[in-house]
């Protein structure tokens, strides 16, 4: 059974979700101050993992890549169950394996790595001697459904929350695997056009055949509708939003 899944993301009023250039809260304090509630609220869901992309990891975690000087492709690879010692995991979807990892934790939490089939044996290797556990998303990393009935299989996962970057939630959006969305709006602005956004979702994928990139034309929301659950002033001006996802039958 496939886990509950809340994405969970902090934007500016524009929907922008990269701190670093949002104009600064009117009252002279601190970004990290005012975004503070985003973690606490996080922290109340009580979810048995968070989960995030490759780029926000190696944006604030693990900034090194892997590289095998010889890659050679794994053969049947299985999923492993490393170190579960922490309450809380850390999902991390990295389906080419391209983060070097120094220890089995990220933010005081066990990993599991989310990785495609088409992975060389040295990365399972780099995995399994830090014991971080590691599940599959099909033969091109894009089967995200079997990867979070993996997740439920052998790590039984109830609720994951899901916190970007916009790459990997506009993937899920698109696999209509949220159930729920928590934004916090931040009371500053970006600007920027080209900045990472809530849902930042490519019309293009792998042909796991060819490796060339097919053209998707799919609305990645289509089918989808949101229902308003909650609206709350989390304080410093920062306002809280929670929808319930209703899906179409055949996003089911």
């Amino acid at each position: 059974m496939r886990p509950f899944i809340i994405c969970h993301m902090m934007t500016s009023i524009d929907g922008k979700i990269v701190e670093d250039h949002w104009s600064a809260p009117y009252d002279g304090s601190k970004n990290d101050e005012t975004t503070i509630s985003y973690y606490d609220l996080s922290d109340s869901f009580k979810c048995d993992a968070e989960m995030l992309g490759r780029v926000t990891v190696q944006r604030h975690f693990a900034k090194q890549e892997f590289n095998a000087p010889h890659p050679v492709r794994v053969i049947d690879p299985q999923p492993f169950i490393g170190k579960r010692e922490t309450k809380r995991l850390c999902i991390v979807v990295d389906r080419h394996g391209r983060i070097k990892y120094e220890g089995d934790r990220i933010c005081g939490e066990n990993i599991i790595v989310v990785l495609a089939k088409k992975i060389s044996q040295a990365y399972l290797e780099h995995l399994r001697s830090l014991k971080i556990s590691y599940v599959f998303a099909g033969e091109d990393g894009n089967d995200l459904v079997e990867a979070m009935e993996s997740l439920g299989r052998f790590f039984n996962m109830k609720r994951i929350v899901l916190q970007g970057g916009g790459t990997i939630n506009g993937a899920f959006l698109e696999n209509g695997l949220i159930n729920e969305l928590s934004v916090m709006i931040y009371p500053g602005i970006d600007g920027r056009k080209a900045a990472p956004s809530l849902f930042d979702w490519s019309p293009c994928t792998d042909n796991s055949t060819t490796g060339e990139k097919v053209l998707v034309t799919e609305n990645p929301a289509a089918g989808q509708s949101l229902e308003l659950l909650e609206a709350k002033n989390a304080g410093q001006g920062v306002i809280a939003l929670r929808y319930k996802i209703h899906r179409e039958k055949n996003r089911e």
